[in-house]
């Protein structure tokens, strides 16, 4: 399966829904939508693997994105499987964003 990997944009990071994003977990889907940008594909069975490859590998099955460069994955970022939906990393888990 291919998930997409979305990470807030460097521009927009010192902002008040970022620091939530990335100390709660909580990400506000309009938020989302204006800071966040599609920095990578891995292919994966899993959120637990996708976050697993994101952060140690294996490099081959990450396509990076030239347009920002990504970091490891970690809270706050946001993972959209195949069908669209969208989980947001969270401190424990993952978080179905907007429900």
């Amino acid at each position: 399966m291919r998930f997409t990997v979305c990470q807030i944009r460097k521009d927009r990071n010192t902002e008040k829904a970022a620091m939530d994003a990335r100390i709660l977990g909580e990400v506000d889907p309009v938020f989302f939508l204006a800071a966040y940008d599609e920095v990578a594909a891995i292919e994966a069975d899993t959120l637990d693997e996708v976050f697993e490859i994101g952060n140690i590998g294996p490099e081959e099955k990450i396509k990076r994105f030239d347009f920002q460069p990504m970091h490891s994955i970690s809270v706050g970022d946001v993972i959209r499987d195949d069908r669209g939906r969208c989980f947001v990393v969270a401190p424990l888990g993952f978080e179905r964003l907007g429900a």
